[in-house]
């Protein structure tokens, strides 16, 4: 099994995800025959619990079952429902993790099996958590529709996992939809909506907070099952890319392809099947380090342009611009941190 996985790889069994979803939609009277159109899943393999699903099949489920399902909330309930899930090794594992910095750790280690769409990392500053949120497999048009997922299983999973629901903070860089009452009640009241980073941020205080469940013994007997069965890659295909990007700001198209032992023509034409180039991706990269610098961390023009490794702050002004749309004095007064606490 190769390290990455691209969007048509399949790799992640269906009993877990799609099974979840599948239910949750024949509880609402949709057609099953409908939703699984297109898909290539067959309901007896889901049955028989051997078969093993690509990103780009979920994908398409996905969507079929947003556009079947009655309501705006099908992809909260699909959240809730995932853990800890009909997957018993990685929901054993992540029962008995000791604190959430323990269960975001153990999660990287079996998400292409759980829920491998969405690339997150963690930042600590001023005794806050910032979690940013991308894309690792090439969404599409689903993304949103994953994101809210996501978040759903986040708060679900950590009010299981801790005994008690921690006051998130979410920014979403879609607007303010029709169906707030949804995010409100799967999510809180802790919401914004356009903003330049997909973002939750939560107290420090929380990351640490010894979970009631917390077994080291369990825990290492769960791992040792999943190492002795474990046949998933570790990352999704854009994943790996922003990684590589992230760690090396030089790296270039032929390098990348090198890296991953396939041609540049090659890494062009799957990028393209994910739905983006490798330009864009290092701006991506680029666009979030700069507006986490800047709206988190506060940090100036000459300090940010510095850390980014750009010579003068001309050009560092020029490269943001086309980034975001706009200079860095307009972004410093377009957001502020939100105090959510009264």
């Amino acid at each position: 099994m190769k390290a990455y996985a691209t969007l048509e790889d399949k790799y992640f069994p269906a009993q877990q995800l799609a099974a979840s979803l599948i239910d949750l939609a024949a509880n609402r009277g949709v057609d099953r025959n409908k939703l699984l159109r297109g898909t290539g899943i067959f309901y007896e393999d889901i049955r028989a619990g051997t078969v093993l699903l690509s990103a780009a099949q979920m994908l398409r489920l996905m969507a079929n079952a947003r556009q079947l399902m009655p309501g705006k909330d099908a992809a909260f309930q699909l959240g809730r429902r995932l853990f800890p899930g009909s997957y018993s090794q990685a929901a054993n594992l992540l029962l008995h993790s000791q604190n959430l910095r323990d269960a975001f750790r153990l999660f990287s280690l079996v998400k292409m099996q759980l829920f491998p769409f969405v690339q997150a990392r963690l930042f600590n500053h001023e005794q806050q958590c910032f979690l940013l949120l991308d894309d690792a497999i090439g969404c599409g048009n689903e993304f949103q529709f994953v994101i809210e997922t996501y978040c759903a299983a986040l708060v679900s999973a950590s009010r299981l996992l801790l005994g008690q629901r921690i006051p998130f903070c979410f920014d979403f860089p879609f607007p303010r939809p029709r169906y707030i009452q949804e995010f409100e009640e799967n999510l809180g009241y802790r919401l914004r909506f356009s903003q330049p980073l997909l973002c939750i941020r939560f107290d420090q205080e929380y990351w640490l907070k010894t979970f009631p469940q917390a077994s080291q013994t369990l825990k290492w007997h769960a791992l040792e099952q999943l190492y002795s069965t474990a046949r998933s890659p570790r990352l999704g295909f854009l994943e790996v890319i922003r990684q590589t990007l992230l760690h090396n700001k030089s790296t270039n198209l032929q390098d990348m392809a090198d890296t991953l032992a396939i041609s540049a023509a090659t890494l062009k034409r799957r990028l393209k099947q994910h739905g983006t180039s490798f330009m864009q991706l290092q701006d991506d990269v680029n666009r979030q380090q700069a507006l986490y610098l800047l709206h988190v961390k506060g940090l100036n023009n000459e300090d940010i342009a510095a850390q980014m490794a750009f010579n003068d702050i001309p050009n560092f002004r020029r490269a943001f611009k086309r980034w975001t749309g706009s200079t860095p004095s307009q972004a410093r007064l377009s957001w502020k941190l939100i105090d959510f606490s009264g």
